[in-house]
């Protein structure tokens, strides 16, 4: 391989790192199939308080858009509801490294990754009956309220609604 070629490929293998910290949002759900969601018609949340060294202010108006997002499926905000929903709000550093040359390049990527989970409970039962997870590329420094909105209604787009 010469030289031309080799920067090349160097040059595509930065891109593909840097296109992996801009992609979409990575979304997964799942729900227990055997569960017929028109049986619940109300919900109430498992806790009001947001995780250690999480923005209260923050943790509420999230909690507060997922209220405003199920009632547009039909639930109704009742405690004790039909169902319990858990919200967890996460972040973590990732670092992706590239050493796939013999020369021995190898770069680090550092990044910072934000993530959404939202559980529901069948309140009787206590049994898990579905799961959204969305994690996303974030700044710290400068989050994005309208990225997180918009990660939010994808998020809640996936529960079933009546």
């Amino acid at each position: 391989m010469n030289r031309k070629q080799l920067i090349r490929l160097g040059a595509a293998g930065a891109l593909l790192i840097s296109a992996g910290a801009w992609a979409k949002p990575q979304m997964t759900t799942d729900m227990a199939h055997d569960v017929n969601f028109a049986d619940y018609h109300t919900f109430s949340w498992a806790s009001a308080h947001p995780q250690g060294g999480m923005n209260s202010v923050q943790y509420q108006e999230i909690m507060n858009s997922i209220t405003t997002y199920l009632s547009g499926k039909g639930y109704r905000r009742h405690p004790p509801g039909d169902l319990t929903m858990a919200l967890t709000l996460g972040k973590r550093q990732k670092v992706d490294i590239d050493t796939w040359n013999h020369y021995g390049y190898h770069d680090a990527y550092v990044y910072n990754e934000g993530q959404i989970s939202l559980d529901a409970f069948d309140t009787k039962t206590k049994r898990a009956v579905w799961h959204g997870q969305i994690t996303d590329t974030i700044d710290p420094q400068h989050p994005d309220v309208n990225k997180l909105h918009a990660a939010l209604n994808q998020l809640v787009k996936e529960f079933p609604g009546h």
